[in-house]
């Protein structure tokens, strides 16, 4: 890669990953791109075509296991993509693809556009979100979506309608591969209102999400898109009845307390030992068993982790993080 060369495009090389990806896990990136500019993306993507480069397009990898014992030929990221602005004659906010979804939506706020108020803790960009669709609380990235403008693997600008993305839950054309490109903007509508009963809304999903989601551990969200407690209870008659009683007594009916517990490690110590799980370092967040946290135990033991709920689950939930495997 030593004869590549990227003018005025930002590029780091042998890069750690473990210092820079949201997991913290990951060995080596062998080239790491960091284009500012849709015209830097294309400059990007032709040059690293030009040369028959390997790359993978990243954002703030917050859904993307990397492992620890895989270098990775180049990755190509959004996040020097900035910028964000309203255009009230068109109806429409428009951002570039790097830019945080937390801060679209509190952008959206301060214009008391409605729509977006589930969107603000995801740890995400806004390439991401349109990529898997991303969502809370009821709220999807495909209920304020527009369209977005992509930059195809041949280096061409196109700009594709929300219908042609096939936006479904955790899902689209881009992640399945039936499209390939950097997504570089995405444009979104506008709904008014009060902004007062916005921020309500905001303030009660941001209160929620920091009081049952992990922040101690690095971590990716959740790893499956369903519950492991409904699947393990299917292979344990035993395990369900003991959930279904904690989940009615400790989250529904609140015996004993006025609010819900603020984890589930009570119910994930008996899951251990109902199912005969092992590991010096629990691979799994105390608030959520579908959360898979990084205690420094290694991607291997995180691979086993998923591996072995897969097998329990009968392969029926699809995994929704993304295993970066090495190329």
């Amino acid at each position: 890669m030593e004869s590549l060369h990227f003018g005025n495009v930002d590029f780091e090389q042998n890069v750690d990953l473990a210092s820079h990806t949201y997991m913290k896990t990951g060995g080596i990136a062998k080239l790491l791109i960091l284009p500012k500019t849709t015209e830097e993306v294309i400059q990007s993507i032709n040059l690293l075509n030009d040369h028959g480069v390997a790359y993978k397009i990243i954002g703030a990898t917050s859904n993307l296991l990397f492992l620890d014992n895989a270098d990775y030929s180049c990755l190509l990221s959004t996040t020097n993509l900035k910028g964000i602005e309203i255009n009230q004659a068109n109806n429409e906010i428009v951002s570039a693809s790097g830019e945080m979804l937390g801060d679209l939506s509190r952008f959206a706020l301060l214009n008391s556009v409605t729509g977006f108020e589930g969107l603000e803790g995801i740890p995400g960009t806004v390439g991401g979100a349109v990529f898997m669709n991303a969502g809370a609380y009821g709220y999807e990235t495909k209920n304020v979506l527009k369209s977005i403008e992509l930059v195809d693997d041949n280096g061409n600008r196109r700009s594709l309608l929300l219908d042609e993305l096939g936006l479904k839950y955790r899902n689209s054309v881009l992640k399945r591969g039936e499209v390939k490109g950097v997504v570089v903007s995405a444009t979104f509508k506008i709904e008014l209102r009060n902004q007062s009963k916005i921020e309500k809304r905001m303030e009660l999903f941001h209160a929620k999400r920091h009081k049952y989601q992990e922040f101690l551990f690095p971590n990716l969200g959740s790893c499956f898109s369903g519950s492991i407690y409904r699947a393990l209870g299917k292979k344990d008659r035993t395990f369900r009845v003991i959930s279904m009683l904690y989940f009615l007594f400790a989250y529904k009916i609140k015996i004993f307390r006025r609010e819900s517990p603020i984890n589930r490690k009570w119910i994930n110590d008996i899951a251990l030992k109902r199912f005969n799980f092992s590991y010096e370092k629990q691979p799994f967040s105390n608030k959520n068993i579908n959360t898979m946290v990084n205690r420094g135990q290694g991607t291997d033991e995180m691979l086993r982790y998923i591996n072995e709920i897969n097998r329990l689950a009968d392969f029926k939930i699809p995994i929704e993080n993304e295993i970066v495997e090495k190329f």
